[in-house]
């Protein structure tokens, strides 16, 4: 759980904690600062393909150690990189080492706990959580005192103390057997995209958490500075509460779904309706001019509510598929949802260059037509969800894959 928690640290960090601090030492434009968060979320994303086969093979605690290792060569290399592309390099490894550890304590929390998976997934995730939670206010503080490089540093070397202690532990512990009828065949893939159920998970479930997630890690902090002038500290906490919000959320959606008889679809339906009204509300309040933080927060806060309900659908996936599948399609959807934040925060930032930006002290200021430009896009993505949440079958935390 500790090195989850690094991992979803350093998804935050870089480069929504430290935007402009990038842009002015780097002499950078919005797309390629945003690149840099991009190029993690892309590899992040397409590691959970790979990923996904090595953890049904190897287990999910043989992965993580060398997983944590590149994780940790990363983050150091994140402090020190003397140039745009090698921090390029640098978050490239972060992203691959990052993957590799969702996918495996997701694995091993449901070895350990095969028959309360749902709120023992949630214990997992507040522990990540947490982790991005220290990635807003407390980083950019830490950010303040001693220099944006300077804090990346004091997190790898963290990093590094604790991969050691979790290396050291591994050969203390019983390893699960290796299963040698696990195969490297991508044709599993295109098995769990032939069935119509998952189709609507991958969209319900990976559209509202990925479009939330480039809010948190990419442009939600530098949105809040130039649209609702607040200041970096202040744009900080709002971003720190929504990571509290997604912390909280891990276990309140799981528990609510047990209230509701173990009903998936109510609160699937929640995240993508959730996740289109906060951008409609953005949105009006783009095209009406009102630059109230009160209410761009609040919108944000929605978003955080209903794009966090990660064990609800990881059980959905499980109840979905057949014992020898689910594991590939959790990969794929943990693939999508990355690959929507990766292709959104790539894109975002060349959006919001087709509208000049104003400069002061070498920092990009954008104005209302590039910001109602990008949240347009995400409002139209955020209706797909919507829909898709409609037209899942509900499961009631019981095995339905012969039925779909």
């Amino acid at each position: 759980m500790l090195l989850y928690f690094i991992a979803n640290l350093q998804k935050v960090v870089m480069p929504g904690a430290i935007f402009n601090e990038l842009q002015e030492h780097f002499s950078a434009t919005a797309g390629s600062v945003t690149g840099i968060g991009a190029i993690f979320m892309y590899t992040y994303a397409i590691s959970q393909l790979v990923v996904g086969l090595l953890v049904d093979r190897f287990s999910g605690a043989r992965v993580m150690v060398w997983g944590g290792l590149v994780l940790c060569v990363g983050s150091l290399l994140s402090a020190g990189a003397p140039s745009l592309w090698l921090l390029y390099v640098a978050r490239f490894m972060v992203g691959f080492g990052a993957a590799s550890i969702y996918l495996s304590i997701t694995k091993e929390t449901n070895r350990i706990y095969p028959n309360s998976f749902a709120i023992m997934l949630g214990f997992v995730m507040v522990g990540g959580y947490l982790g991005g939670v220290m990635g807003n206010a407390p980083f950019i503080a830490g950010v303040q005192m001693m220099g944006w490089q300077q804090a990346l540093l004091l997190v790898g070397c963290i990093a590094t103390l604790i991969y050691l202690a979790y290396a050291g532990l591994k050969f203390t512990l019983p390893m699960p057997e290796v299963v040698q009828t696990a195969k490297f065949d991508y044709h599993r893939f295109f098995e769990v995209l032939k069935v119509r159920q998952n189709i609507y998970i991958l969209v319900c479930g990976g559209f509202p958490f990925g479009l939330y997630f480039a809010i948190q890690s990419i442009f939600g902090k530098k949105f809040l500075e130039d649209y609702s002038g607040l200041s970096s500290e202040s744009a900080g906490w709002v971003l720190t509460v929504l990571m509290i919000i997604g912390a909280v959320n891990s276990l309140l959606a799981p528990a609510f779904s047990k209230m509701l008889n173990n009903r998936r679809r109510p609160l699937m339906i929640f995240s993508g309706m959730g996740t289109a009204v906060a951008f409609l509300v953005i949105v009006v309040c783009l095209l009406s001019g009102v630059h109230s933080p009160w209410l761009i927060s609040g919108a944000f806060i929605l978003l955080a509510f209903s794009g966090n309900i990660s064990p609800v659908i990881v059980a959905l996936v499980r109840e979905s598929n057949h014992n020898d599948i689910w594991g590939v399609m959790l990969s794929v959807y943990a693939f999508l949802a990355y690959i929507v934040t990766a292709a959104i925060g790539h894109s975002i930032g060349w959006i919001m260059e087709l509208f000049p930006p104003q400069v002061e002290n070498g920092i990009h200021i954008y104005g209302n037509k590039s910001y109602l430009a990008v949240f347009t896009v995400l409002l139209i993505i955020s209706l797909l969800a919507a829909y898709s949440g409609f037209r899942l079958k509900e499961s009631k935390g019981q095995d339905i894959s012969n039925k779909i």
